[in-house]
Order: structure tokens, then sequence, then C-alpha cells
């Protein structure tokens, strides 16, 4: 997968976990039930992607300062 691919993946699944909070927060606040579970699972989901991206930028950076040297 190259690049531009997986940029225009991982902000598909940020904006699926943004989905699933703003949806867990309107279930919360209309008090119907499931909401924790949506915010639940959108936060974890965005934390996770941004773990993994941290990751692969962290990855880049070495390469870089290998390619400097």
């Amino acid at each position: 997968m190259n690049k531009g691919m997986k940029d225009k993946f991982l902000k598909l699944l940020y904006g699926i976990s943004a989905l699933l909070v703003l949806t867990g927060a309107f279930l919360k606040l209309q008090h119907l039930p499931n909401g924790d579970l949506f915010l639940f699972t959108g936060f974890i989901s965005g934390s996770l992607i941004s773990a993994f991206e941290i990751h692969g930028l962290k990855k880049e950076v070495k390469e870089l300062e290998k390619g400097k040297k």
C-alpha cells in the first residue's frame, strides 16, 4: 500500500471513529440505550488509529535519519 492510499485509509478510519463518538454522545444526550458502547468504541478505535499512525511516523523519521548520515 503506497503512502497516498494509506493516508486516505487512515482518514476514513478517523472519520468512522469520530462518527461513533458523535453518535454515542447524541444517544447519551437523548438517554437512549447503547450510548456508552458507541462512545467507548469510538474513543478506543481513535486511540488505536493514532497509535498506529505515530508508530508509522517514527519509522519514517528513522529512515530519513539513516539517509542523512
